[in-house]
């Protein structure tokens, strides 16, 4: 078959919620790449009088024999927040370009580290008070580890952010999270990543099958539609997210945020 050369596989029918997709994940990607927001990336220090950093010192070090704790806490919260940035944006493009070259069970699977573990640290740092101390002083503190309740209820503090209103806190824990739901990405991308699953059975691996192995084009055809009715609405959600930490963090003016909305009203249209 003659292939699009931008599309290459996918059918015409999503080529507008692909574009959709690429149009939200590079709005996230200026957070990385656009000098606005070097806040982000570079932090400067003004040494007082008879201050020095000593040979082979760590900066954090220096900071932290110096007393400056809130400073040292700001620096690594936002070299935490600009390095998940870099990694969401890595796999979610992959995952999209994927996609394309109808590569659909390598899409789940890279859809999954960024929604299922990604997300939850931004979250975290967010509206969990201490998480930013946690994270510098226990040792083996599990940035995603937290109980089901806990991540219930900062989904629930999340959507306070986000419009429209109609997305819920239900629908995102469900689209993502739910291990009773057998659609939800927790569950496709489990079964994306191994070739038999038998601990859940909203997950489990059929009789004589393999978890995406053996899908003919029905099930891709199946698998795009899951892709392109869910992947706009959760990156929509994600990057108010995002803006919502971002804009909290740095000093900027309010005409940068608008004009981000504005640019995303457009662009979406």
């Amino acid at each position: 078959m003659e292939l699009d050369p931008n599309y290459l596989y996918l059918p015409k029918k999503y080529w507008k919620k692909h574009d959709h997709c690429m149009f939200l994940i590079n709005q996230i990607e200026e957070f990385v790449i656009d000098k606005t927001y070097h806040g982000l990336r570079i932090k400067s220090i003004r040494l007082k009088k008879n201050e020095k950093i000593e040979k082979d010192e760590h900066v954090f070090d220096f900071m932290l024999r110096t007393g400056r704790v809130q400073e040292h806490n700001e620096m690594v919260r936002n070299q935490l927040v600009n390095s998940l940035l870099i990694d969401i944006c890595y796999f979610i493009q992959e995952a999209l370009d994927c996609s394309k070259k109808k590569r659909t069970s390598v899409t789940f699977a890279l859809l999954r580290k960024p929604f299922v573990y990604d997300l939850i640290v931004f979250l975290r740092i967010m509206f969990e008070e201490g998480f930013i101390e946690k994270f510098n002083t226990l040792d083996q503190f599990d940035v995603i580890g937290i109980k089901e309740d806990d991540k219930k209820a900062l989904i629930k503090e999340s959507t306070k952010f986000v419009i429209p209103k109609s997305i819920t806190d239900g629908d995102i824990y469900d689209l993502i999270f739910n291990p009773t739901d057998q659609d939800s990405l927790i569950n496709i991308s489990t079964k994306a990543l191994h070739l038999s699953t038998n601990r859940n059975k909203n997950n489990m691996t059929g009789i004589q099958n393999l978890n995406f192995v053996f899908s003919n084009q029905e099930s891709i055809l199946s698998q795009w539609e899951y892709i392109y009715k869910r992947l706009p609405l959760l990156l929509f959600y994600y990057i108010q997210i995002i803006d919502t930490l971002v804009f909290g963090i740095l000093d900027l003016p309010i005409e940068k945020f608008t004009s981000r909305l504005e640019t995303r009203i457009h662009g979406l249209k």
